[in-house]
C-alpha cells in the first residue's frame, strides 16, 4: 500500500489525475520488460514516489508529452532495477566457491572475468542510446523487435544501433590492447 503525504490539495488531485490516467502505462511499461506481478507493484510504488516528487515537472495540459515523461521515467527506474538483478546475480555468483581444481581451468575462468568487466567498463562510456539497446539484448536477454517495442523505435533502428555499437566497442577494446 502506497502512501504519500502533499503539502496541498491541489498536488495531491494533480498526483491522483496521474495514477488515474497512467497507471496503465506504468503497468503495460514494466509488462514488456517480463516482469513478474509482485515485482510490477513495488517498481510501480517506487514510480509513483518518484512521480510525487517530481509533480512541478509534469504538465497535465501537454498530454503526449506527459505520457512521454512518464515512459521515460518508468523505463529508466526498470533498467535501473534489471542492472542492479544482475549485478547482484553476477555477485553471487563470485561468492561461489570455483569448483574446478585443474590450474588451466582456473586461468581460464580469471581471464574470461577480467574480459567481462572490461568489456563491461567499455559499454558504460558509450552514448545511452547505444548503452541502452546492448544492455536490452545483451544483459537481459530482449530480442530486437522487443527492444524497440520498449524504446518505441523502429526495428530497424534498434539494429543499426546494435551495429554502431559494436563497431565502436571493437574500437574501444582494440585501443585498450595497444596501449
Amino acid at each position: 500500500m502506497l502512501i504519500l503525504v502533499f503539502d496541498t490539495q491541489q498536488e495531491r488531485d494533480k498526483f491522483v489525475a496521474i495514477y488515474e490516467a497512467y497507471g496503465k502505462t506504468i503497468y503495460y511499461t514494466l509488462k514488456r520488460y517480463s516482469l513478474d506481478e509482485y515485482t510490477i507493484e513495488d517498481l510501480s510504488q517506487e514510480i509513483y514516489i518518484i512521480l510525487a516528487d517530481h509533480l512541478d515537472d509534469i504538465d497535465m495540459g501537454n498530454t503526449k508529452r506527459t505520457q512521454n515523461y512518464i515512459i521515460t521515467i518508468t523505463r529508466n527506474y526498470c533498467s535501473n532495477y534489471l542492472r542492479g538483478r544482475n549485478k547482484r546475480q553476477e555477485e553471487s555468483l563470485e561468492d561461489q566457491p570455483y569448483l574446478h581444481t585443474d590450474s588451466d581451468d582456473t586461468l581460464e575462468y580469471i581471464i574470461n572475468k577480467e574480459q567481462i568487466h572490461r568489456l563491461s567498463d567499455e559499454i558504460q562510456k558509450l552514448d545511452d542510446i547505444y548503452k541502452a539497446v546492448l544492455e536490452l539484448k545483451y544483459m537481459n536477454g530482449f530480442k530486437d523487435e522487443e527492444i524497440a517495442s520498449i524504446l518505441n523505435i523502429k526495428k530497424k533502428t534498434v539494429e543499426m544501433r546494435l551495429y554502431r555499437a559494436r563497431i565502436m566497442l571493437r574500437k574501444q577494446l582494440e585501443a585498450l590492447e595497444d596501449v
